[in-house]
């Protein structure tokens, strides 16, 4: 019987001990130690990171519910904090900035190709057919006035022409319908009336008459010589005036948002350093290229002293439209996956919030616009990021193996 009772104690003083082990190895925390700055290492015992040397923080290794993000980086959908110690967001570096509304401005910086602007160009073709009998602008290049004699043309065409306007006046008087016909037709003709008049007084047809230049500016292309045949509607001259010149200029798809017409631009020489020119954007092409990915963009500038030549590159800068009272946040403080984009806000000392943010320009300095996702306040994180997403996978692999073991 006594032996039974000792039996029967020592049975009930093991079970007893088993079980307060039990609630002992529950209720004691396992301590896991990683490096701060790479907290892919994990140790059980107190030491140096193999990789930088630094001495190894404690870690628990259960983490208390909702610190972490347990879906990790591309899960961040804004909501749920990460707590990082003060110790290891010191060492990462975190700097962070107060997000207020501010003026997003962009100027941009362009090569142009400089061009005879279309409305300053003039053509010189026949609506005769004929010869040429002397030519006095003989060089590509060379000055002309509205008005100036070109070349001197024989065409039988205008002499019979002169023929029946002279007989017109004649017969019926300079006033009458008949020689009104008659001088109409010859200036259809590309025929001056002073030289039409000239034929009048004289009292007989010209062999020859002059064409001239129906616009003043620089001689671009000529195609005559003395003794040449020359049919009707062949270009002969081509005359451009180069007081105003067209600049055309290629700007970036993403900086299409940009650029409207009327904004102000400045234009610098390559061989006359500090020399500028103002101008404005005069027209925005409604293509992109589809090779280059590129808007074209078409500019105006005054051209005293014919300083700007056609063919040559200018760097122009346009003074782009600015955006009033809008939350901008330097590039470096965005998180790119690809599908989405995150910043990170710190909520309190040592607590970092994901947002997911809606992106809008892209201004000077690399500041972007951010049109939802953040408010005026936010304290927004500008360095460690990464790190901080890194901390937060970290947090959710030691609550996984907490969970396992």
């Amino acid at each position: 019987m006594l032996t039974w009772l000792l039996l029967t104690l020592s049975v009930l003083w093991g079970c007893g001990s088993h079980a307060d082990h039990s609630e002992a190895t529950e209720q004691a925390p396992q301590t896991l130690w990683t490096c701060p700055m790479h907290p892919e290492i994990l140790r059980e015992e107190f030491g140096s990171c193999p990789i930088c040397g630094m001495d190894l923080v404690e870690r628990s290794g259960e983490p208390e519910a909702g610190h972490a993000d347990h879906s990790g980086h591309e899960g961040h959908s804004g909501g749920e904090a990460v707590h990082i110690d003060a110790h290891v967001v010191q060492n990462m570096g975190v700097r962070t900035q107060r997000l207020e509304p501010t003026t997003l401005s962009r100027h941009l910086r362009v090569l142009g190709e400089v061009e005879v602007g279309e409305d300053e160009l003039s053509v010189v073709s026949l609506r005769v057919s004929g010869w040429v009998e002397k030519v006095y602008v003989e060089r590509t290049g060379d000055p002309v006035k509205v008005g100036q004699r070109l070349f001197e043309l024989y065409s039988p065409e205008l002499v019979a022409a002169q023929e029946e306007y002279l007989l017109a006046i004649r017969t019926q008087g300079s006033d009458s319908q008949l020689a009104r016909s008659a001088q109409r037709r010859i200036e259809l003709w590309g025929i001056a009336a002073q030289d039409l008049q000239r034929v009048a007084k004289a009292g007989e047809p010209s062999r020859t008459l002059p064409i001239r230049a129906p616009g003043a500016g620089f001689v671009l292309s000529k195609a005559v010589v003395e003794g040449a045949s020359v049919q009707a509607g062949q270009e002969l001259y081509r005359i451009g005036d180069l007081q105003s010149i067209w600049v055309t200029a290629e700007v970036y798809e993403f900086e299409a948002p940009w650029i409207e017409v009327g904004q102000p631009a400045e234009l610098s020489l390559s061989y006359a350093p500090g020399t500028t020119l103002q101008g404005s954007v005069a027209y925005v092409y409604p293509t992109l290229d589809p090779l280059s990915r590129t808007l074209r963009v078409r500019l105006e500038f005054e051209n005293p002293g014919v300083r700007l030549k056609p063919g040559m590159f200018a760097t122009v800068d346009i003074q782009a439209q600015q955006a009033q009272e809008v939350l901008a946040v330097p590039g470096e403080a965005i998180l790119r996956s690809g599908n989405r984009d995150i910043v990170f806000v710190q909520a309190a000392a040592g607590t970092f919030e994901p947002r997911e943010v809606g992106l809008g320009l892209q201004g000077d300095g690399r500041m972007t616009e951010i049109r939802s996702g953040l408010q005026a306040g936010d304290e927004i994180v500008l360095s460690g990021q990464f790190l901080i997403d890194s901390e937060s996978q970290l947090q959710e692999a030691l609550r996984q193996m907490t969970e396992a073991r």
